[in-house]
């Protein structure tokens, strides 16, 4: 049996079985859900809705991938551990967002200037 630690209040179905990576977005919760109705269980009854919170102490089984997991509750440090941690993820999104765009180029208009200056293209029709 595994143990799931939560870092808020609850998790939805969905959103577990996104970070399991039984899927690979959330959308396909519902999708996944249907195709394996009566195959997975929430405290011993069977659950298809994507949306259902899972709390501290609930136990979420599917068995066609031999999996239980229980729920529990972080404690005040590892919360802290994992709020400082977002934080600096956030920290270091928001610099290279930063830097790309000091990098980036601005983009040339749609009026050039002529590749070889002197010279002027020749146009040509057809005959």
């Amino acid at each position: 049996m595994q143990t799931y630690t939560l870092f808020e209040e609850y998790i939805t179905l969905g959103q577990v079985l996104k970070e399991l990576g039984l899927i690979a977005t959330g959308g396909q919760a519902k999708i996944f859900l249907a195709e394996h109705e009566g195959e997975i269980f929430y405290n011993g009854a069977p659950e298809n809705r994507r949306g259902k919170k899972l709390r501290a102490g609930d136990l979420l089984e599917l068995p066609t991938y031999k999996m239980s997991i229980k729920f529990a509750q972080a404690d005040a440090e590892t919360i802290a551990q994992h709020e400082a941690q977002k934080a600096e993820e956030n920290r270091v999104k928001a610099l290279v967002k930063k830097l790309n765009a000091e990098r980036q180029t601005p983009k040339a208009s749609k009026k050039s200037a002529p590749k070889f200056p002197g010279i002027k293209p020749k146009h040509r029709s057809n005959p």
